[in-house]
């Protein structure tokens, strides 16, 4: 009891250290800070992917040709049913292509029609202020023009 007397408790002899905190920031920091002790490594970074899947063109030859006389067998319609798949997905991918072509076709179109008119107003707005301009100085070139054109009276 003398101990508390003093004003010391066990408590207040060592602050308990904190565990570094799991967020998103904490990481982050982290790991620059580990870039930045390590400043002459260069940093790899991965190369973008391409959006579009790459599909394989369809087979030129057909490996599995029947003959005149058979008739289908067991498994044909799996493979019919495969090809089935395999072509509607070509299909696909190349409609959906097309139509992103066509977007930007569309919205390429739209920016042009935007960008000419915003250069119209431009030019409209520029041949204003360069004949406000003129006029103001056709003005000022003017006016002593007609003060050294008025006599002067005598008395």
């Amino acid at each position: 009891m003398a101990d508390n007397a003093s004003g010391d408790t066990a408590g207040d002899a060592l602050p308990r250290e904190r565990k570094p905190s799991n967020t998103a920031l904490a990481k982050q920091r982290a790991h620059i800070e580990n870039l930045m002790q390590n400043v002459d490594k260069p940093i790899e970074l991965p190369q973008p992917g391409s959006k579009k899947p790459l599909l394989k063109p369809p087979p030129e030859i057909v490996l599995n040709v029947r003959g005149s006389s058979a008739g289908a067998g067991s498994s044909d319609f799996h493979t019919y049913r495969e090809l089935r798949r395999k072509e509607h997905l070509r299909i696909k991918l190349m409609e959906a292509e097309a139509a992103e072509d066509a977007i930007g076709e569309e919205f390429n179109r739209e920016r042009e029609a935007l960008k000419r008119q915003d250069e119209e107003k431009t030019a409209k707005n520029r041949a204003k202020r360069q004949k406000r301009n003129k006029a103001k100085q056709s003005a000022k070139k003017s006016k002593p023009a007609e003060k050294a054109a008025l006599p002067v009276a005598d008395e």
